[in-house]
């Protein structure tokens, strides 16, 4: 990932935090989606944005981002927490609802897993 695209994320999640007073998951999310789109258009992918997903057991999930191709292949997935949540937690809870455990991205703007 380019530093351009990181700086540019950091810059727009200041600039919302600054303007908007909230730096909740809902308020600092789309800057994210966008260093993301940023990175996968590089690579002729496309980052779409909350796509139901079925788990093996039928339930429809919808994971914040899901990076796909031209032949609507799955290349990884993505899904925001709020800083405030124990982010290993908030996995967990994600995967017992049948998220996928491979290339799956968990960030709450302090770090990614």
């Amino acid at each position: 990932m380019s530093v351009q695209l990181i700086q540019q994320y950091h810059a727009q999640v200041a600039k919302i935090i600054r303007y908007g007073g909230s730096s909740n998951e809902g308020s600092v999310r789309k800057a994210f989606h966008d260093l993301l789109e940023g990175y996968s258009r590089q690579r002729n992918l496309e980052m779409i944005a909350e796509l139901e997903f079925r788990t093996p057991k039928g339930r429809a999930i919808y994971p914040d981002g899901t990076l796909k191709d031209a032949l609507r292949q799955d290349w990884g997935y993505w899904e925001s927490k709020d800083e405030a949540d124990d982010l290993d937690e908030e996995i967990e809870k994600k995967f017992a609802k049948g998220y996928p455990c491979n290339n799956m991205l968990f960030e709450d703007m302090h770090g990614c897993t």
